[in-house]
């Protein structure tokens, strides 16, 4: 998270992509196409993702609290019943700024959630 979605890309995109470059070549991607094709079966992209093609499938939510919530909502939407969603380390993120963003997910995005 960050003050916009171009800066929270701009800080988590160095450690995205390089994880990718090694996941990618494995078959460990599971961006699709708009057919819905995963990344790197017959037809679909070969090449390595990146945080904007994450962002742009929903598998990665950048930019402020609001749009991080608006974000989940979305899938919660998608997919009613819903009951558990997984905040993921972006691996080569240094561990402060991690916690940092924990801290900053559990005061501005979790009450979002909560129901009495």
């Amino acid at each position: 998270m960050a003050g916009s979605q171009e800066e929270a890309i701009r800080r988590v995109e160095p450690a995205h992509d390089e994880r990718y470059k090694w996941f990618a070549p494995f078959g460990f991607v599971r961006y699709a196409d708009e057919q819905g094709r995963t990344w790197g079966t017959p037809g679909a992209p070969s090449r390595t993702p990146s945080l904007r093609d994450g962002v742009a499938q929903k598998a990665w939510f950048c930019g402020t609290p609001g749009q991080v919530i608006d974000g989940i909502k979305s899938i919660e939407a998608k997919y009613p019943g819903l009951e558990d969603f997984m905040v993921h380390w972006a691996e080569g993120c240094r561990r402060a700024e991690f916690e940092e963003q924990l801290r900053w997910f559990a005061r501005d995005v979790m009450p979002g959630f909560w129901w009495a």
